[in-house]
């Protein structure tokens, strides 16, 4: 009697300890991971007299699975589709480097919109 008693109890702390594991996880904000709101982020490598500014975080990304339809009007079929914005200047100031002759970009505001790779 006293044996089953005890394997109740572990039981059940053992199924409220999961509950609440569950309900913590669930609870959870996961779409930051660990990334910074975008914004204007001061560069240090760059100019002491006139800081040089650039856009720096994340936005938006996600990705799902491709509609059946979609699929059938693909030359090469994928299983998942993904989209994404990315943390891109709204607007910039060019500025010139005495010392090299190069100009840079001077970031002034920052804006998530579509993703621009550049080759260098």
């Amino acid at each position: 009697m006293m044996g089953s008693m005890k394997s109740t109890c572990i039981s059940l702390l053992l199924l409220m300890f999961l509950l609440f594991m569950a309900d913590s996880y669930a609870n959870t904000d996961f779409s930051s991971n660990g990334c910074e709101e975008c914004s204007l982020k001061r560069h240090s490598f760059f100019r002491k007299d006139r800081p040089i500014f650039q856009c720096s975080g994340c936005c938006f990304s996600r990705a799902y699975p491709t509609p059946f339809a979609s699929t059938m009007n693909m030359d090469t079929r994928k299983n998942i589709t993904s989209e994404a914005t990315c943390c891109v200047a709204k607007n910039f100031n060019d500025v010139q480097m005495v010392i090299t002759g190069a100009t840079l970009r001077n970031h002034t505001e920052c804006h998530c919109s579509t993703c621009h790779y550049h080759k260098i």
